[in-house]
């Protein structure tokens, strides 16, 4: 299934071979710009061949990078993805800025995508018919 293609690189991760892990390490590092990506591209930013980044998409189901590149996007469609990319000693404050305004940008749209509306239009309804609303502290 697309939608989950960003989850199974990470679950992946450890059991690729080195080259492939190489560019899943490119993908899960900002999945956005790997959508814009050429083959060309990605190998380079990866230090890999262009066949290696072809195997990695065969790996992963796609027919080739065209193909994995549209299910990336799909997956993305999805929501905001929930990429861990942990804060490293050496990331510079802009570096782990993005990573924490990511991972916290993820969380609340998962957030948003788990709450009942059907309960919060009760709840607003309650609260507008009420006669006395008591806040206490």
């Amino acid at each position: 299934m697309a939608h989950d293609l960003i989850e199974r690189l990470r679950q992946r991760l450890e059991e690729l071979n080195r080259s492939e892990r190489k560019v899943a390490n490119v993908i899960l590092e900002d999945p956005t710009s790997a959508t814009s990506l050429s083959i060309a591209s990605l190998a380079q930013a990866a230090s890999v061949s262009e066949p290696t980044v072809n195997r990695f998409c065969r790996n992963f189901g796609a027919k080739g990078f065209p193909d994995f590149k549209i299910k990336l996007a799909q997956s993305l469609a999805g929501g905001t993805p929930y990429v861990t990319r942990a804060v490293e000693p050496d990331d510079s404050a802009s570096q782990y800025t993005d990573k924490i305004f990511d991972a916290t940008i993820a969380a609340l749209d998962e957030a948003r995508r788990a709450v009942d509306m059907q309960a919060i239009e009760r709840m607003v309804d309650y609260l507008t018919q009420a006669k006395q609303i008591h806040f206490l502290a």
